[in-house]
C-alpha cells in the first residue's frame, strides 16, 4: 500500500513538474517582446477600408459636399478594397511597420477604425493584421504593437490616383482652422495688412500642461506648426510627413518675425466682423504673407483638376472650379 501511495505521489510531482514548466514556457511565450509581421519578402499588399474609403480619407464632414463631386466621391469608393502592387510603397510600407513595438497581448477594444491589410508573396499569403491609424496601433495575431503618434504608417499605402484629392482636402481643412474660431478677433478689427502676423502671435501664446513628459506648461503650437497651417499641401508639401506632430519644444513665445514664412491664403480685404455669414473670409491665392484683397488675387493653380479653395464666414469650405463659380460668390 505504501509502495504504490510513493508511485502515486512520484506521478503526482512528476505532473506538477511537466505543468509548470509548461506554464513556464507559456509565460514567456506570451511576455517575450516580439518583432512586427516581418514583411520583407512581401510582394503584393491587399488593402480593406472596413469603413470605406471615402470615410477613412474624408470622414463624411459637412465639408464633404463642397469639397467633392459626386463623381470624385465614386472615384473615391472605387478604393473601398485595393490591392498595391508597386514595390516601392511596399517597401516604404515595410519599413514603417518594423518600427512598431511590442506592447504585449492585445486587449480591451481600440476606438478607432481599423484597415485590414493582408499581404502576399506570389500567391503566399505571409502576414495579415489590422491597424488602428489613429493611435497607431497594430494588431497581429493578438499582440499590440505600437507606433509613434502621427507615424506615417497607412500613408504610404494611399492610392496615388486619389492624391489629388486627398491634397485638396487638406489644404481644406488647413484653411478651415486657420482663423482658429476667430481667435484673431478683439476689440478692433486687425489691420488687413497683418492678419497673417496676428493670427502667428495669438498662437504663439497658446501653452498646455504637458503631463505626459513632465507635466510643465509649454507651447501648443510650435513654429513649425504654425507656419505649416499657412501652406497649401500641394504647392508646398512637407518634407517630413511626421514633423508637424513631433514633442513641441519651445517655451515661451517667439519674438521671431516670420519674415520667411509664405501663406497660401489671402483675406478679403472688405470682410468685417459685421459681414455677412456667406462673405468670403480667406482664399487660396500666390504664396505671399498678409496678402489681402478681392477675386482678383484667388488662383486655379494650386490643385489638379484645377479650382481652389475659399472659407465663408460661417466656417464653410468650399471648392471653386470656374471663374463663373468664383465671382457668384460675396465678396462685398
Amino acid at each position: 500500500m505504501r509502495k504504490h501511495t510513493g508511485i502515486g505521489r512520484t506521478r503526482w510531482l512528476r505532473a506538477a513538474i511537466i505543468l509548470a514548466a509548461c506554464t513556464a514556457v507559456l509565460l514567456l511565450y506570451l511576455l517575450c517582446p516580439r518583432q512586427p509581421p516581418d514583411l520583407t519578402a512581401c510582394t503584393r499588399v491587399e488593402v480593406r477600408y472596413t469603413y470605406g474609403a471615402l470615410d477613412y480619407f474624408f470622414g463624411y464632414s459637412p465639408m464633404l459636399g463642397t469639397m467633392l463631386s459626386e463623381e470624385e466621391q465614386r472615384d473615391v469608393r472605387s478604393f473601398d478594397k485595393w490591392t498595391v502592387t508597386d514595390q516601392a510603397q511596399i517597401r516604404a510600407f515595410a519599413d514603417q511597420i518594423r518600427r512598431g513595438k511590442d506592447r504585449g497581448i492585445a486587449s480591451g477594444k481600440i476606438l478607432d477604425k481599423p484597415v485590414d491589410i493582408t499581404c502576399y508573396e506570389g500567391r503566399h499569403r505571409i502576414a495579415s493584421f489590422s491597424i488602428y491609424p489613429t493611435s497607431p496601433t497594430l494588431i497581429a495575431k493578438g499582440r499590440r504593437f505600437s507606433y509613434q503618434p502621427g507615424s506615417p504608417i497607412l500613408r504610404t499605402l494611399d492610392p496615388p490616383a486619389l492624391k489629388a484629392l486627398i491634397t485638396r482636402w487638406e489644404c481644406a481643412t488647413n484653411l478651415s482652422v486657420l482663423p482658429f474660431g476667430r481667435l484673431w478677433e478683439g476689440p478692433e478689427q486687425p489691420d488687413p495688412n497683418q492678419w497673417c502676423d496676428v493670427i502667428v502671435r495669438t498662437m504663439r501664446t497658446m501653452n498646455r500642461t504637458d503631463y505626459t513628459l513632465d507635466g510643465k506648461r509649454r507651447r501648443a503650437y510650435p513654429d513649425r506648426v504654425i507656419a505649416r497651417r499657412f501652406t497649401c499641401p500641394a504647392v508646398h508639401p512637407p518634407s517630413d510627413a511626421n514633423d508637424v506632430y513631433s514633442p513641441p519644444d519651445e517655451t515661451a513665445p517667439s519674438s521671431q518675425s516670420p519674415d520667411r514664412w509664405v501663406s497660401d491664403y489671402a483675406m478679403n480685404s472688405n470682410n468685417t466682423e459685421a459681414s455677412p455669414d456667406d462673405m468670403v473670409f480667406l482664399f487660396e491665392s500666390k504664396p505671399s504673407w498678409n496678402q489681402h484683397g478681392g477675386p482678383e488675387l484667388f488662383t486655379f493653380d494650386n490643385h489638379e483638376p484645377r479650382g481652389g479653395c475659399v472659407l465663408l464666414n460661417d466656417g464653410t469650405v468650399k471648392f471653386v472650379r470656374s471663374e463663373e463659380e468664383l465671382h457668384a460668390l460675396r465678396w462685398k
